[in-house]
């Protein structure tokens, strides 16, 4: 056992069709795996950033501009400064780079859950 990693969890975002509704069902679904990823990592004690829940951001009314570029940047920041570990759950033009960055770092890289120890932590308690 491990103590408690802070893990980027990486993977597909964007779409890769042009068809809006399956658009937004491929990205629903990366989504959805990236998540899955994240409380997979959370029962092995870790704590994960998942970054595909900015989909929460872009999408709120609130957001009135397509923020491109900032995103990748926005990312690299918890990746610099605050990632032990990188989770890589697929290829993506966003992910590799994602991948990249977390080797040139140093860190931790974990393709497959069964990679990832199990952290000492204390009991969860409801």
């Amino acid at each position: 056992m491990t103590g408690p990693l802070r893990i980027y969890v990486a993977g597909p975002f964007s779409a890769t069709t042009t068809n809006t509704h399956a658009a937004l069902q491929e990205v629903a679904h990366n989504v959805d795996r990236a998540i899955g990823v994240a409380v997979a990592l959370i029962e092995k004690g870790h704590y994960p950033f998942v970054p595909h829940l900015s989909l929460y951001v872009h999408t709120n009314p609130a957001c009135k501009a397509d923020l491109g570029d900032w995103w990748y940047r926005f990312d690299n920041t918890f990746i610099d400064q605050w990632a032990e570990a990188l989770f890589y759950i697929a290829p993506s033009p966003g992910a590799d780079a994602e991948l990249e960055r977390a080797k040139m770092l140093g860190l931790k890289v974990f393709r497959r859950l069964d990679e990832v120890p199990n952290a000492k932590v204390e009991p969860f308690t409801s």
